[in-house]
């Protein structure tokens, strides 16, 4: 990972983890149950295997990618494993009373758009840019290597990457991972 000023740093950590905070008011809400972002990282990414020790060990994974688009570009990738995802889409439904027609695609890509659009907002006001998510994409994949874009052997340029997972009270083994590659722009958006 590349150095920015500890106050750069500092000031962007703030405003992700404000956003996970209000990601996860929604993941609560969502489901039922009280969902907390916890073990956040943050920093200027160069470094593929920066990206990969914090996900390699992951498989057979559901990955929900939204992309930003506006002013900032970036993309996250809310990430469960078939525990996860089982567990989740059915706290979905009980929380809003019970089995539906509706299928797990259309939970987990409704849950990504609330969580997203949570992290979302908090940039484009601490930013004062216009930005918004474009519709979320679903893949199954055997490994993380297999989910587009965000595995890129050869990055292009450098990017700030934030990654959190979402801690379910209750239930220990459940914790999707939340990541977010944003456009290093974003640092000189910071206001002095």
């Amino acid at each position: 990972m590349e150095s920015i000023s500890a106050t750069e740093k500092k000031i962007v950590e703030e405003i992700i983890n404000l956003g996970y905070q209000h990601a996860s008011t929604s993941f609560s809400m969502l489901t039922g149950q009280n969902v907390k972002a916890g073990n956040t990282i943050c920093g200027i990414c160069t470094d593929e295997n920066y990206r990969m020790k914090h996900v390699d060990h992951l498989k057979d994974l559901t990955v929900v990618q939204t992309d930003i688009i506006g002013q900032l570009n970036g993309t996250s990738y809310l990430i469960f494993n078939d525990k996860e995802k089982k567990a989740v889409t059915g706290m979905s439904l009980d929380a809003f009373g019970g089995p539906t027609c509706v299928g797990e695609t259309a939970i987990l890509k409704e849950i990504d758009n609330i969580v997203a659009a949570a992290v979302i907002t908090e940039l484009a006001n601490a930013l004062n840019v216009n930005i918004y998510g474009d519709v979320p994409r679903l893949y199954e994949v055997s490994n993380i290597e297999e989910s587009p874009g965000l595995m890129n052997k050869a990055p292009d340029h450098d990017y700030v990457m934030a990654c959190a997972s979402f801690f379910f009270d209750g239930h220990q083994d459940i914790a999707p991972i939340f990541i977010w590659k944003i456009e290093k722009k974003i640092v000189s958006l910071i206001a002095p």
